[in-house]
């Protein structure tokens, strides 16, 4: 069986981060006997901004046109964007792209694999309609607690639905989420996401030192809630790995609340090195306001290291009270508690 996955989140050589949970996923079902693969992970360009050094789109041109991961071919075509507009339509956009690629490799292939619903997804589906192919989804997380509450999204979502075999939701929240809007339970399966565990362990649990919390740099994510419960806890460190937006409000936060000293920025690292952070905690923290099944839960709890998380999402349905706190509201107050109650 030939399969092509198709989705904007894989790693490339500039972000060797980005969507690496579909990679780790998809590195697994390489392992089956009579399975080959390729991925075709489109990557966004702005012309204008993509000349400005500290747009992210400079940083998107530096993604090769095409790349070899482990022995696994990865295209990386462009697709226009005008951010903060609608007047260029993401998924045909991303399918144009695609199917490009396809003529250019003569690319074969039995079976798509696409990845987020809105637009990955109903690119996905244009793809395998065109070619009469069947068709996989997974469901992530925001493609449906935000896209799906779009009008035009949902009817296109849903039309992806209808034409795929089978929807992977990566928790149950989500599948909950998608019956809420008229998808049929038969068409949906969860399969969480997976941690390697040769790497993701508590087999050499070290000191714990620090609190921890990882992840981009932006608003969903409510690092200022972590800053502000931090104030209250004099004597303890918070290591805060990620990049993004916010990074410069966050930091002069910090000076503001003077806690400067307490805390540490770190960018993103390499995936490998997460596991020793991880080990050397006492806690990490998630104050993210909607997630599918954050990775970050799942590493932190393989390494022996236990989690404080706002209540939303699949976080509920590994989080218990052996292993974690779950708050009951998304703000500084609460994590303060929760932080005490954990260390």
């Amino acid at each position: 069986m030939q399969v092509l996955t198709f989705t904007s989140l894989y790693p490339n050589a500039v972000d060797p981060r980005h969507g690496i949970f579909v990679k780790s996923r998809m590195d697994h079902f390489d392992q089956i006997d009579g399975t080959s693969r390729r991925v075709i992970a489109p990557v966004q360009y702005a012309p204008l901004l993509g000349l400005n050094p500290r747009s992210r789109f400079h940083r998107y041109n530096q993604v090769p046109p095409s790349e070899h991961q482990g022995g696994v071919p990865v295209y990386h075509p462009r697709y226009m964007t005008i951010p903060g507009t609608n007047i260029i339509n993401s998924a045909q956009a991303m399918t144009s792209a695609a199917r490009k690629i396809i003529g250019q490799q003569n690319i074969d292939f039995d079976l798509v694999d696409g990845h987020y619903l809105y637009p990955d997804g109903v690119a996905a589906f244009q793809l395998a309609k065109a070619h009469g192919k069947p068709l996989i989804l997974t469901a992530r997380g925001s493609d449906v607690n935000f896209w799906m509450e779009q009008d035009g999204p949902k009817k296109d979502i849903l039309a992806a639905i209808d034409y795929a075999a089978k929807v992977i939701c990566v928790s149950h929240a989500l599948k909950d989420r998608l019956i809420d809007h008229g998808v049929a339970e038969d068409k949906l399966t969860v399969i969480m996401n997976g941690v390697d565990r040769t790497q993701f362990n508590a087999d050499s649990k070290i000191t714990n030192d620090h609190i921890l919390t990882v992840g981009n740099l932006v608003p969903l994510k409510g690092h200022r809630f972590i800053l502000q419960a931090l104030k209250n806890l004099p004597g303890e460190k918070l290591v805060i790995i990620g990049a993004g937006e916010l990074e410069g409000e966050l930091k002069n936060l910090a000076r503001q609340l003077n806690i400067s000293e307490q805390v540490s920025f770190l960018p993103n690292i390499p995936h490998r090195e997460l596991p020793d952070w991880y080990r050397a905690a006492k806690c990490t923290v998630l104050m993210s306001s909607m997630e599918g099944m954050p990775n970050v839960v799942l590493e932190s709890l393989a390494c022996g290291t236990p989690v404080v998380a706002t209540n939303v999402g699949g976080i509920p349905e590994v989080i218990t009270e052996d292993n974690g706190i779950l708050l009951p509201t998304r703000d500084a107050d609460a994590l303060t508690v929760a932080l005490k109650d954990a260390l």
